[in-house]
């Protein structure tokens, strides 16, 4: 799509870019491996807003070079929760599983968070406007209890983190509210073309694929296997 971008940290994390006539959208922060903020100001010079998809580490361990942030107030605490030595291990791991084939890094380029920027709350409903450009919020819990899916319905792109992809991890909700959530995210399938995770280039593949169509269905149909007590670990 036209001022779309994916930034591609290593095979870690991605975070994408998003312009309009008068202001850019970030949206993540991945790992902090990488100098963001130098990269996203070689890309545009326009005021730059920043919002994280969920509060996990691999999306938000960026967030220090920024002054402020938006994040759904469920994550805020888990955001806050991050350690160093963890983002560096898991910078580590995703290198000897191939990404340093690929890429040139070191876990020892995880910087420090020395100051949180201001957590600004992010709600299903909001909106972004970037400048003949909207971008809508959608709340998707189960991956996070705060998880966001961010929707550019002019250029008919999901941005969707990690609350409906190939891997999802519930790890903080129940698979009730998890599959309540997808069911809803299945709902607006009728207003995007392609749903693009948090995730492109895992150890050392690098790629930008939109998520099969078929992931809400199959994760859907996962959650209720489970629920009738017929899943199989």
């Amino acid at each position: 799509a036209p001022h779309t971008y994916a930034i591609n940290e290593f095979g870690l994390s991605t975070m994408y870019l998003l312009t309009g006539t008068k202001r850019a959208l970030l949206i993540d922060t991945g790992c902090g491996i990488c100098n963001l903020q130098q990269t996203v100001k070689s890309m545009t010079d326009k005021p730059l807003q920043v919002a994280l998809t969920h509060g996990h580490f691999d999306h938000c361990s960026g967030m220090g070079c920024f002054e402020k942030v938006y994040l759904n107030e469920k994550d805020w605490e888990l955001a806050k929760s991050i350690s160093q030595a963890e983002v560096r291990e898991y910078a580590d791991s995703f290198g000897n599983a191939g990404g340093y084939e690929a890429y040139e890094y070191s876990p020892g380029d995880v910087k420090e968070i020395k100051k949180f920027p201001q957590f600004l709350p992010l709600n299903d409903g909001d909106h972004f406007e970037l400048g003949g450009r909207s971008v809508e919020i959608y709340e998707i819990p189960g991956h996070t209890r705060g998880g966001i899916a961010f929707l550019d319905a002019d250029n008919r792109i999901m941005i969707s983190g990690d609350c409906c992809n190939t891997n999802l991890l519930a790890q903080d909700s129940s698979v009730t509210d998890t599959l309540n959530a997808l069911k809803k995210f299945r709902s607006l399938s009728p207003k995007f073309d392609r749903n693009f995770n948090g995730h492109v280039g895992f150890m050392g593949h690098p790629d930008c694929l939109s998520q099969p169509e078929s992931v809400p269905d199959d994760l859907i149909h996962i959650c209720e296997m489970i629920l009738n007590g017929q899943g199989t670990p």
